[in-house]
């Protein structure tokens, strides 16, 4: 944790998460050429490799130990990724957390309240489409 910390710094330097994603070089590649676009290639490894390390290992550690993690690292694995691919996802889910913990200045809560189920789990979206529909039409 300490050595994340230290390698992001001050994260008000980054706009968003994805910028922070990008800065540890968790971003994947584009491949395209004309009409052709792979749809992503692999992580580009640009920025600091020694935070790109830190939270590969922190991800490694998360996924056995965080009930939100473990289920994303497995939806990973059911849809065939391997465990390196997998466990990179999580690396990259927990830059976003991360960045929010940094900006915010709150401990980290998966459960809080004030969390996007939509961005964060699929029943979740499945969940916030639904009243959303529902709203609509009850107006």
């Amino acid at each position: 944790g300490a050595q994340i910390v230290a390698e992001i710094g001050d994260v008000s330097r980054f706009r968003n998460a994805s910028a922070l994603v990008s800065y540890a070089g968790l971003n994947s590649s584009v491949c395209q050429s004309g009409m052709f676009d792979s749809g992503g290639g692999p992580i580009t490894k640009h920025g600091s490799p020694y935070l790109r390390r830190a939270l590969w290992l922190a991800a490694s550690w998360a996924r056995l130990h965080d009930p939100s993690l473990r289920e994303f690292y497995e939806r990973k694995r059911a849809e065939g990724k391997c465990h390196r691919v997998a466990v990179t996802a999580v690396a990259r889910k927990l830059c976003h957390i991360v960045f929010a913990v940094m900006r915010d200045q709150v401990p980290y809560d998966p459960s809080r309240p004030g969390r996007d189920p939509s961005k964060h789990s699929v029943s979740g979206s499945q969940g916030a489409a639904k009243s959303k529909t529902k709203s609509k039409t009850e107006n």
